[in-house]
């Protein structure tokens, strides 16, 4: 077994194409096929793993390695992988507030007066600051520092956290609407 650390140390640049070489394939495929990743996802995961694995190295948080360099670089990327599934689970109801925005902007024919004024309605109900935060956020796209500075929040998390739930009040918001014009 080859001793990465000390050629991570001594020749960085070397260690890590080699690295990237031996490891980057399999990684990839090993993401879609096992996490269902996009090609790209599996390129982001692939990349932050090796950079957190240099990272660690340079920071003497690993100091020697008990598993091959393959199987190190595999458990970082199946922690990042995880990480984004719980992350894309918690914004699921992102997909709410951008159906609603197609609803409002479409010239679809599909999309009904009756969704539009629905979206509407749910939006304008929310209020603010959960408007404000929303409409920042999707329609002039702004970033959460952005927000954070605009809205005067402690940090981003904080803008993180607020979006979030004003997204599932959106969405209970529109649901109400929608199963009781189903009602009628």
């Amino acid at each position: 077994m080859s001793d990465w650390i000390q050629k991570i140390k001594t020749n960085e640049n070397e260690a890590l194409k080699e690295i990237y070489l031996l490891c980057r394939e399999e990684c990839l495929v090993w993401l879609q096929k096992d996490f269902n990743c996009s090609l790209d996802d599996a390129l982001d995961i692939f990349q932050m793993s090796v950079m957190i694995l240099y990272d660690n190295v340079i920071s003497g948080k690993l100091q020697y390695l008990t598993s091959h360099i393959k199987t190190y670089i595999l458990g970082i990327a199946r922690n990042k992988a995880l990480e984004l599934h719980r992350s894309r689970k918690s914004i699921v109801s992102d997909d709410i507030l951008n159906n609603i925005a197609s609803y409002i902007t479409s010239e679809d024919s599909e999309v009904s007066e009756a969704q539009i004024i629905l979206a509407s309605q749910s939006l304008d109900e929310l209020g603010d600051p959960c408007k404000t935060v929303l409409i920042q956020y999707y329609y002039h796209d702004k970033s959460m520092d952005e927000i954070t500075t605009l809205m005067s929040y402690k940090n981003s998390d904080t803008t993180k956290n607020q979006k979030y739930k004003c997204l599932k009040r959106l969405q209970n918001i529109y649901f109400s609407h929608t199963s009781k014009s189903l009602e009628h």
